[in-house]
C-alpha cells in the first residue's frame, strides 16, 4: 500500500512552526512506507518532536488505524524516531487500543 498522504493525517494542535511541521508530516509518510505500517490508511498526529517518561528517546507521536480499525473505535500509538537531521531512524508500534477523548 502506499504511504499515508500528508494532507490525510489529521491533526490535534495546530502546528505554527512550518519547518517543524513538514518535518513532522515527513516523518509520518515516510515511516508508513514501512511494511509493518504500510496497511495502516489513517493518521491523527498527537505530538509533534517531544520526549516523554516512557520513551525518553526523541521522537513523533501519532495514531494509525486501518479502515476496519477506525469503524471499531480503536487504533495504534506509533513513536517515530528521527536523527539528528530530522531524518526518519526508525519506529515504535504499540498495541491496538479504544479511542480514547483525551485522542481527540
Amino acid at each position: 500500500m502506499s504511504p499515508i498522504a500528508r494532507s490525510a493525517v489529521k491533526f490535534t494542535q495546530r502546528i505554527r512552526n512550518s519547518e517543524l511541521r513538514n518535518r513532522t508530516l515527513s516523518l509520518i509518510e515516510e515511516a508508513t512506507k514501512r511494511p509493518d505500517l504500510a496497511g495502516f490508511t489513517q493518521a491523527v498526529l498527537k505530538n509533534p518532536a517531544h520526549t516523554s517518561h516512557t520513551d525518553t528517546r526523541e521522537h513523533v507521536t501519532a495514531r494509525l488505524s486501518t479502515a476496519e480499525q477506525a469503524n471499531k473505535g480503536v487504533a495504534q500509538t506509533v513513536h517515530i524516531y528521527f536523527d539528528k537531521n530530522g531524518q526518519y531512524d526508525g519506529h515504535q508500534l504499540y498495541q491496538e487500543r479504544s479511542e480514547k477523548k483525551e485522542d481527540d
